[in-house]
């Protein structure tokens, strides 16, 4: 529980150092759960069909994490959120009796085994279909949210919410860099979300799904004309969507498209998922599509080496020099370096790419 304003500031600090990257959210979360006397803080996004966006729990049994998304369609607090107004706080009492909970198929399969039996919460953002929802879940034993603690949540949400949409409006400056970055070099790029809806692309892709090349846009999604080349660009979008939330080297995936028009040469292209960074909601587009065969340059690898696999301008400049055949005393020699400073540039290099050995790297490089 709060016990002084100083505890009060530093749960709203918390929220706003998670905003700009400085700590996590759940650390954020366990204060606030803390300040409310609940076990379980609580941020998630769901959409008005209720699929899960994102889900940050604290304190929580991960079984049970795997299921929120699973459950959320017959969830009646996922209803109640979507349908109060934003910073409305509402508990269990407000939307649901008693007697539905013991009769409710959420509440006897999850809430109750996972001791998880009320909640207080609040939407804090609703904008084009989502609603990003802080709640705090509390246990058997906690029982219903008093009233002190229910003033307390009410006077930290505003505060949640304007974190919140500073985080947001950092993310999609984030997008926005990389698109100008792609428009710039005139490559031909489509930036999805992780359900595949394309939310940016450049010029020139533009192009590619007006021409009649193979690639068209279908309810926002990016599709291929052939439904097999259809299923595969799909399959491909799916994995670098999953890909995004595990840890490793970024995966790639290349999809060969093929136009009604078998004349013309196909176009290729090659899926990413975009690197995740620390503290991140996983709510903004995720997935890199680029062509090939327009340009095929060393700025488009440079662009691509950096966005999808976050290498440094030092460490840009070397795979270049490594993608052009040149050996590591070469390319020493040229920068003036000696050659245990380029082998182990090299190195974080290939880590980062996901290959164990240089001969690799120059074929992944040729690839991009």
């Amino acid at each position: 529980m709060i016990r002084s304003d100083e505890d009060w500031l530093a749960t709203i600090d918390a929220f706003h150092s998670a905003a700009v990257g400085a700590q996590s959210w759940e650390t954020a979360l366990e204060r606030f759960a803390d300040a409310t006397g609940s076990r379980t803080g609580q941020l998630t996004g769901v959409n008005r069909n209720a699929s899960v966006r994102f889900n940050v729990f604290t304190n929580f049994d991960p079984i049970a994490l795997t299921m929120f998304p699973a459950t959320a369609a017959i969830n009646p607090r996922v209803k109640a959120a979507n349908e109060t107004p934003v910073l409305e706080v509402i508990a269990e009492d407000d939307f649901i009796t008693p007697e539905r909970c013991r009769r409710d198929p959420f509440y006897q399969e999850v809430a109750f085994p996972f001791d998880a039996p009320f909640i207080c919460m609040t939407s804090l953002v609703r904008e084009e279909g989502t609603s990003i929802v802080l709640a705090a879940v509390r246990s058997q034993r906690e029982g219903h949210i008093t009233r002190e603690q229910r003033e307390i949540f009410a006077s930290l949400a505003p505060h949640v919410r304007s974190a919140v949409r500073t985080h947001l409006a950092l993310e999609g400056h984030g997008t926005a860099v990389l698109h100008g970055a792609m428009e710039t070099l005139a490559i031909p790029v489509f930036v999805c979300d992780r359900a595949g809806r394309v939310q940016s692309l450049t010029q020139s892709a533009e192009a590619l799904v007006t021409n009649g090349g193979g690639l068209q846009l279908k309810a926002g999604h990016l599709q291929a004309c052939d439904p097999n080349d259809s299923k595969a660009l799909n399959d491909a979008i799916d994995e670098a969507a999953i890909g995004y939330a595990t840890p490793g080297p970024r995966a790639l995936r290349t999809v060969i498209v093929r136009g009604r028009d078998r004349e013309r040469p196909p176009v290729v292209l090659d899926v990413f998922p975009l690197p995740a960074h620390p503290f991140q909601l996983s709510f903004v587009p995720r997935v890199l599509i680029v062509a090939r065969g327009v340009g095929g340059s060393s700025g488009r690898r440079a662009v691509v080496l950096r966005t999808v696999y976050a290498l440094t301008a030092a460490e840009v400049e070397i795979a270049q020099l490594v993608a052009e055949g040149q050996s590591a005393e070469v390319i020493a020699a040229g920068r003036g370096v000696v050659v245990g400073t380029v082998r182990a540039q090299i190195k974080t290099i290939m880590a980062k790419v996901g290959v164990s050995r240089q001969v690799e790297l120059a074929v992944r490089l040729g690839q991009l």
